[in-house]
């Protein structure tokens, strides 16, 4: 890749070391706008533009906050009921693209199906950003989990990640992409009807990720650097709030961190969490030591702030 400017940014592939550490360097300069509460005028002119078909918290309001502290300003639709995309008239991907192309200068696009985003930025004159893409893919949140595993231990290189839960989920996908950057040590913890899917562990080894795959957290718990969880069995990433069952099945022991668990592993381990969680995460983990999933938020602005900059060829 080695340069953002102009560019979409809508997978994890193809993007090199040199990338994630340019992300990086501008992401700790974003970082003090962020913590300091203030914001810059790198993108006073510019505007970006939502373009939301699933809802969303931490992503969403993200990117607002990103932009906005970067000076611009924010357009767009967060839910797909409210514009001619999902009403009567299910308005196409195409057509949608090519209106909101002229009302920003960025777009920030997330869809249940896969690949749309990477459709969008095909008929867009302006640079796509995939906010997540069905089962696929999320760019930005590998982005800015390897920001927080950088900034928490100190470095990546090396480091021992256990990737738990559902690993069909677009999440683990993007970030084990970026982990084989820095040689990581990965392994994935899941059911077995939960496992990664075979086409996304050969794409891991077109690129180098060491990695091994077991149902047993316990099995590796005391090995591990970071915990990267998510549930086994998490709600579709097409339902919404109001539609969603009243009744959830329940995680197995087995993938549930709780303090129990976490007292048998490295002194020094990072637990991570995309959130929202069911019950795979026990509200008493927010208070333990290594809790790190609401920090993943400061982080994701700082991160998508200097994403944003680079794409817009404003970084400082």
């Amino acid at each position: 890749m080695h340069s953002f400017t102009g560019r979409d940014f809508v997978t994890m592939r193809g993007v090199e070391r040199p990338d994630l550490e340019l992300v990086f360097d501008v992401a700790r300069q974003m970082e003090q706008i962020v913590r300091s509460r203030t914001r810059t005028d790198l993108l006073r002119d510019k505007l970006l533009g939502l373009m939301f078909f699933q809802v969303s918290t931490r992503t969403c309001i993200s990117f607002q906050s990103a932009m906005e502290r970067l000076g611009g300003g924010v357009v767009g639709f967060t839910d797909p009921k409210t514009t001619r995309a999902g009403d009567y008239y299910s308005e196409s991907l195409q057509d949608t693209v090519r209106m909101m192309e002229n009302y920003a200068d960025v777009l920030v696009m997330r869809h249940p199906q896969d690949g749309a985003p990477a459709q969008a930025a095909a008929i867009a004159g302006v640079p796509v950003i995939n906010a997540g893409d069905g089962y696929n893919e999320h760019p930005t949140q590998a982005l800015l989990d390897l920001y927080t595993i950088l900034r928490e231990r100190g470095q990546l290189e090396g480091v021992r990640v256990g990737l738990v839960g559902d690993m069909r989920i677009r999440v683990f996908h993007s970030l084990a992409l970026g982990l084989a950057r820095y040689r990581a040590k990965t392994c994935f913890v899941s059911p077995v009807e939960a496992s990664m899917p075979s086409q996304w562990k050969e794409e891991f080894g077109r690129v180098g990720l060491t990695y091994m795959e077991t149902q047993s957290l316990e099995d590796v718990l005391s090995e591990l650097d970071v915990i990267y969880l998510l549930g086994t069995k998490p709600p579709s990433f097409s339902v919404g709030r109001s539609e969603a069952m009243d009744v959830r099945p329940s995680t197995s022991p087995e993938y549930v961190v709780n303090c129990e668990k976490l007292a048998r592993a490295s002194p020094d381990l990072l637990l991570l969490h995309p959130l929202p969680r069911t019950d795979e995460l026990p509200t008493e983990v927010d208070e333990h030591a290594s809790q790190r999933y609401f920090v993943q938020a400061h982080y994701g602005v700082a991160v998508r702030m200097a994403l944003l900059a680079l794409i817009m060829g404003r970084a400082p």
